[in-house]
């Protein structure tokens, strides 16, 4: 596993293996992207984990960190269209909606996984225009709006979308897709 953080470029081979980006709440959803790394490696070895995250040195994570062009993007914005697309067609676009945390929820006035909503929107609609985009939504029970969400794919998709009720079936399909 090779982890790409934000603002850096990477030099991804896809020899090596797919690019996943692990889209989803940061602030207040724990810390699942780490689980969604481990999950990943249960069925293969050799991937790239696009996090859009801001770990410290001591998190577990930091040492599959790869070396990278530093601050090449002039935000993280910019950073994670570059990866969200990369991911959409050559790995997967993995969602995951976890319900907010108990134990370490979000600071602040801002509604839960506001950042992560929109990205569904836009992807929803490019999915609409390009069906052969490599993404896969999974959400826990709780995240907040998920039956909304759930019909939004369905009409959009003229079909019933699936949306997995596990991180362990999100990532199986997402690696499915990535293969």
């Amino acid at each position: 596993m090779r982890v790409l953080l934000p603002k850096t470029l990477y030099e991804t081979d896809p020899s090596y293996g797919p690019v996943f980006f692990l889209a989803g709440p940061v602030r207040g959803g724990d810390d699942w992207q780490a689980d969604a790394c481990r999950e990943i490696q249960k069925h293969i070895p050799h991937f790239y984990a696009a996090l859009p995250c801001r770990y410290p040195e001591h998190h577990p994570l930091m040492r599959f960190c790869t070396g990278g062009k530093e601050n090449h993007f002039d935000r993280q914005l910019s950073w994670e269209r570059h990866y969200l697309t990369l991911s959409s067609e050559n790995g997967c676009l993995l969602f995951w909606l976890p319900a907010e945390s108990k134990k370490n929820p979000r600071e602040g006035n801002e509604p839960y996984a506001m950042d992560t909503r929109g990205e569904l929107g836009e992807w929803r609609g490019r999915l609409m225009h390009n069906p052969g985009l490599r993404i896969v939504v999974g959400a826990e029970e709780g995240f907040p709006g998920l039956s909304q969400i759930q019909r939004n794919f369905n009409f959009a998709m003229n079909s019933d979308f699936p949306i997995y009720p596990t991180l362990a079936e999100t990532v199986a399909a997402g690696v499915a897709k990535a293969q």
